[in-house]
């Protein structure tokens, strides 16, 4: 346990560096200094960061030969069709803090029209109910775009979890009743979406990829700003 304690430690230190104004090259000579300091985690912190990188890898290779299946035009997205920065929103409709940062992503689009964010849901909360909130979004927005923003906001607008109940009463509401019921295209999509979110070794949502960044939870403008300004 003490060892564990103690690389834990130690990462924390490095991973927190940027906090501080120094170069990597001070950074690296730090790290050094603390490694000769305390010995004794040489080896846990080795096997760590082995595994570390290992997983970074394996989480490139995902993401990269995702590509194709996140922009093949089956995703809802909002922004540029064609953005300069791409940002995936890995988001549930039942989520709470999902629809929280649903705003905060309407307004970075409307400020900065160049990117696009491009949602992926995956329905943690509903579980895989034969009807729940993402499929019924995906055949929406498959089948009758043009109405597929108003029900997006009645979804986001709903405070808690989704049921059959309260999906029935937005497709009453919109008139798109005949897009509750999951087709195998929709469900095959879901099922790779959540295929893609636990190959990324994501354990919740939301989560935002910005590049190899991830941003797990919500987060607010300003923060979501700085990001962006950085990636652009």
């Amino acid at each position: 346990m003490l060892k564990k304690l103690t690389v834990a430690l130690v990462m924390g230190a490095v991973l927190s560096a940027p906090a501080f104004a120094i170069t990597q090259e001070e950074k690296i000579s730090q790290i050094v200094s603390m490694l000769e300091e305390n010995p004794q985690v040489v080896d846990g912190l080795h096997e760590s960061l082995g595994l570390y990188i290992k997983q970074q890898q394996q989480f490139t290779q995902l993401l990269e030969s995702s590509k194709r299946y996140l922009n093949d035009g089956n995703h809802t997205y909002m922004g540029a069709e064609n953005g300069e920065l791409t940002l995936i929103n890995v988001t549930d409709y039942s989520c709470p803090f999902c629809k929280k940062l649903d705003g905060e992503l309407e307004k970075l689009v409307a400020n900065y029209p160049q990117i696009k964010v491009v949602n992926v849901y995956v329905p943690l909360k509903e579980g895989s109910d034969s009807v729940n909130s993402a499929a019924f979004a995906l055949n929406v927005w498959k089948n009758d775009r043009e109405k597929y923003q108003e029900v997006h906001d009645l979804l986001v607008a709903k405070p808690g979890t989704h049921n059959m109940s309260s999906l029935m009463k937005i497709a009453k509401k919109t008139g798109t009743s005949a897009y509750l019921n999951t087709n195998d295209s929709v469900r095959s999509q879901l099922e790779n979406n959540y295929g893609l979110f636990t190959g990324l070794g994501l354990r919740g949502t939301p989560a935002l990829i910005i590049g190899e960044q991830v941003i797990p939870g919500y987060v607010p403008y300003e923060q979501l700003e700085q990001v962006i300004e950085e990636a652009l």
